[in-house]
């Protein structure tokens, strides 16, 4: 039998319980240890730095999966759900996940506002810069895209207490700067076109990358082909606790 090691914490807000269902409806055998991974094994993690990034290097070179987990890109509580972000091997578009049908995305029936084009704004992201290298944003990278381009910093709400709804923050907003931030596939909902400057970005393909800023092309792109990839790779609570995320994600 498959085998996992599920290293969610016991917090509440982390269900880990769900994670242990799931992988056990998914006919995985939970162990406490695994120091001998082989194909066909997975290791269950909380993003991807620290001692988990060691782990999870440990599982792939065994040619075992590692499946990364995080808060639901379009909010941890999102259509009276709790949801969670899963993909393999890395989180926030770096990683892979399987794709189906455009139904899931679908039949959410999600109002899109209209792109906007009166804004008067430009608005810069902040991010906790948190999580693994090869994803974070840099140090200070809010500060130094504000020096090239100009704009007012929206602080991370991970960092500092949100004065402003979101919402209201970017009622004026023409566009909106991200590394990869959760707040700007919000943003996208809400109509306001998004630079990116983090490559691999989920969001990606509803927006345009930074390092075209300056040039004269139309500042987005194709929302509902990014959303219905986007929830693939997204599950509500119940979805992981009955094993559907484990045998989609890893089947």
């Amino acid at each position: 039998m498959k085998r996992a090691l599920c290293l969610i914490r016991e917090a509440l807000v982390y269900r880990r319980g769900a994670f242990l269902s799931g992988l056990r409806n998914a006919e995985y055998r939970i162990v406490e240890t695994l120091n001998d991974p082989v194909p066909g094994d997975v290791l269950v993690i909380w993003n991807r730095y620290g001692a988990n990034e060691n782990h999870a290097t440990r599982f792939e070179r065994a040619g075992a999966q590692v499946v990364v987990v995080e808060n639901g890109y379009l909010g941890k509580s999102w259509l009276g759900d709790r949801w969670f972000a899963l993909s393999l091997g890395q989180h926030n578009g770096g990683g892979q996940w399987n794709v189906g049908s455009n139904d899931r995305w679908d039949s959410l029936t999600v109002p899109l506002a209209p792109w906007r084009r009166d804004g008067t704004e430009t608005i810069i992201l902040a991010q906790r810069g948190i999580g693994s290298a090869s994803v974070r944003s840099p140090d200070n990278w809010a500060a130094s895209v504000q020096k090239k381009i100009g704009g007012r910093i929206r602080p991370h709400p991970g960092k500092h207490d949100p004065t402003v709804l979101l919402e209201d923050d970017l009622r004026h907003a023409k566009c909106v700067i991200t590394w990869a931030s959760s707040a700007a596939l919000s943003a996208l909902e809400m109509g306001v076109p998004v630079w990116y400057a983090y490559d691999k970005w989920i969001g990606g393909e509803a927006g345009r990358s930074l390092t075209d800023f300056d040039k004269d092309i139309v500042p987005h792109g194709d929302r509902i082909a990014m959303f219905r990839k986007l929830i693939w790779a997204m599950w509500r609570a119940s979805e992981i606790e009955d094993g559907t995320a484990f045998r989609t994600l890893c089947g």
